[in-house]
C-alpha cells in the first residue's frame, strides 16, 4: 500500500499540485489578519492572545471549511481521471493490484493532502499573526488542524462519489465542489433555524459545529450558547463521519470497478 501511495504522489508531482496547495493556504490568513487588525476588532479584542485565537478560528472555521473541499475535489479529479484520460485501465488489470487497493491509495492521498493543507493554513496563520498578535497555544491548535484536515476530507468524500460517478471534466468537478462548499456555508448561517438532524446530516456543517464547541472548551472567545443543543461530541462526530466515509469509499470502489470493465 505504501508503494501505491507513493505512486499516486508521483503522479500528482508531475502536475505541480503540491506547491499550489501550500500557496492556497495563504489565501485566507492574509486578508483575515488585516481584518483582525482593524481598530474595531482591536477594540473588541484588546488582549493580543485572544485576538490570535479569533484569527485562528476565522481561518479554520471559514477559510479552511470553504477552500479545503474544493482542493480535495480538484485532487480527487486528478487522481480518479488519470486512468481514464490515459486509457490505462487494461494495463492496470495485468498487474497484481486490485482496484480496491488503488482506491484506498487514492483516498489515503486525499486525507494526507487534507492534513497538509490544514497544517499549512495553521503555519500561514502563525506567520501572519506573529506581526501584531501574541501567538500561543500551538499544541492544541496543531491538534485541531490535524483533526479538521481528517474530518473535512472525510466529509468531502460523498461529493467525490458524484465526481467519480459523472466522470466529467475537471471544471465540472471543481464547480461541483464549490457548490458543495457554498451550500455548506449557507447551512451554517441557518444553524438556529434548521433541525438538529439536518445539521448533523451534512458533513461540513457537522464539522463546523464540532470545531466551535471544541474551541470554546479550550477558551476561545466564541458565543455558541444558542447552538449548545446541536453541538456534537468528538465521539459522535467521528462515528457519523466514519459511517459516511466508509459508505462513500464503498460506492467509489463500485463505480471505479464498473469503469474498468
Amino acid at each position: 500500500m505504501l508503494k501505491l501511495v507513493q505512486c499516486e504522489f508521483a503522479k500528482l508531482k508531475r502536475k505541480k499540485i503540491i506547491p499550489l496547495v501550500f500557496l492556497s493556504a495563504f489565501l485566507f490568513p492574509i486578508p483575515i489578519t488585516f481584518l483582525m487588525a482593524t481598530p474595531r476588532m482591536l477594540e473588541k479584542y484588546p488582549n493580543k492572545s485572544v485576538l490570535f485565537d479569533g484569527l485562528f478560528n476565522m481561518v479554520m472555521g471559514y477559510g479552511v471549511i470553504f477552500l479545503l473541499p474544493c482542493i480535495i475535489g480538484v485532487i480527487a479529479a486528478m487522481l480518479f481521471f488519470m486512468e481514464r484520460d490515459n486509457d490505462t485501465f487494461k494495463n492496470l488489470r495485468t498487474i497484481p493490484v486490485t482496484s480496491t487497493q488503488m482506491i484506498m491509495a487514492k483516498i489515503i492521498v486525499l486525507f494526507i493532502f487534507g492534513v497538509i493543507f490544514c497544517l499549512a493554513s495553521m503555519l500561514a496563520t502563525i506567520v501572519c499573526g506573529s506581526f501584531s498578535m501574541e501567538v500561543h497555544g500551538l499544541t492544541y491548535k496543531l491538534l485541531v488542524a490535524v483533526e479538521l484536515g481528517i474530518f473535512i476530507t472525510a466529509g468531502t468524500l460523498p461529493i467525490i462519489v458524484l465526481v467519480v460517478f459523472f466522470s466529467k471534466t475537471y471544471i465540472f468537478s471543481i464547480l461541483l465542489c464549490v457548490f458543495y462548499s457554498v451550500v455548506s456555508l449557507t447551512v451554517e448561517t441557518l444553524f438556529g433555524t434548521l433541525p438538529k438532524w439536518l445539521c448533523w446530516l451534512m458533513p461540513i456543517p457537522l464539522t463546523t459545529l464540532w470545531g466551535a464547541g471544541d474551541m470554546v472548551k479550550h477558551g476561545f472567545p466564541l458565543n455558541v450558547n444558542a447552538l449548545e443543543a446541536i453541538i456534537p461530541s468528538t465521539f459522535q462526530t467521528v462515528i457519523i463521519l466514519g459511517i459516511m466515509a466508509v459508505a462513500s469509499i464503498s460506492l467509489i470502489d463500485f463505480l471505479y470497478k464498473k469503469r474498468g470493465e
